[in-house]
């Protein structure tokens, strides 16, 4: 299931605000404080505290809905999602739906749960109402799609795709999402054309997206020479570095494709994160250094408890 950054958002009941900025300034550094803790749980997979310290920064508000509040529910709401707390999840959308009528992502976000929990009609619903007020948010669109392909939903989730058309490119980087969505509707033709206009325009991320056209229709020299340019120019683009690394495994050039993840892992704030950590392993495994897949694959297991699949493939390396 594709969820953006923050997943959802928290409880937004408070309605009373207390006017003392010694008050808030100290109120200010606990919320902090939690949100903090909140976040450092998630990261060790420890979603019951992360929760409740979500929860607590929250309480420290006394009344003040703002951007930082908003922010600490949609990582409360991810707790909860992470922790299979799927009614818990969908009752903190709601409220920020409640909130903002307008909020495109509460609409997707509650959308998606609704959908993982196979509650079909009510996640159609949401998703209607997501891309009425997603506006340029190409990536509600694309979640979308994902979702619901992944659900076996495929026409439904084209005819979602096809709305982002409907946007009517005004700079680069439209022409770059638009690209992409011809990309996955695999209309190769439009994509180029699209694309071409981007780069034009001096849009960088259309050289990744042509790129991924270029693979898609066996030219992957092509492709391969775009990604190339582009890293060099977008050397912390940890997804453009894990198709790079993906490009040399399916050559069977698995040190080049090392390097590649290697590199996206160097990049704290990588998004893909678990990807490149999986593709490293898988590297190290193809390559016959099972010794470095048994150590990367325990630093592995070690943040991401909750992939079953993965403590099985460790099981088998600890044979080798």
């Amino acid at each position: 299931m594709k969820f953006q950054k923050y997943m959802a958002v928290g409880i937004l009941g408070l309605t009373m605000a207390l006017g003392f900025s010694g008050c808030q300034s100290e109120n200010q550094k606990n919320q902090n404080a939690y949100r903090k803790i909140g976040i450092n749980s998630m990261a060790e997979g420890d979603y019951d505290k992360a929760v409740k310290s979500f929860q607590k920064a929250l309480d420290t508000s006394l009344g003040k809905i703002g951007a930082e509040e908003i922010d600490i529910c949609y990582y409360k709401a991810a707790a909860q999602f992470a922790k299979k707390d799927y009614d818990g999840a969908i009752e903190t959308y709601t409220s920020l739906i409640d909130y903002d009528k307008e909020n495109a992502n509460a609409y997707y976000l509650r959308g998606s749960v609704y959908l993982d929990t196979d509650k079909k009609d009510k996640a159609f619903k949401d998703y209607k109402n997501a891309v009425k007020y997603a506006g340029r948010e190409y990536e509600i669109y694309e979640g979308i799609y994902e979702n619901l392909t992944n659900k076996g939903e495929t026409e439904e989730a084209k005819n979602y795709l096809k709305k982002a058309l409907d946007i009517k490119p005004k700079d680069g980087a439209d022409y770059a999402e638009q690209g992409h969505v011809y990309y996955l509707l695999e209309d190769y033709t439009q994509a180029k054309s699209s694309l071409d206009r981007a780069i034009d325009k001096d849009d960088k991320t259309a050289l990744l997206y042509l790129a991924e056209v270029y693979n898609a229709t066996d030219q992957q020299e092509q492709g391969q020479a775009l990604l190339e340019s582009y890293v060099k120019e977008n050397a912390k683009d940890s997804e453009a570095l894990n198709t790079l690394g993906m490009m040399q495994m399916k050559d069977g050039n698995y040190e080049d494709a090392l390097k590649y993840f290697q590199m996206g892992l160097k990049n704290k704030d990588a998004v893909n994160k678990q990807e490149l950590m999986k593709n490293e392993i898988a590297a190290y495994e193809y390559s016959g250094d099972f010794e470095s897949a048994k150590k990367t694959m325990q630093a592995y297991i070690k943040e991401y408890k909750s992939d079953e699949e993965a403590v099985r493939e460790y099981t088998f390396l600890k044979t080798r």
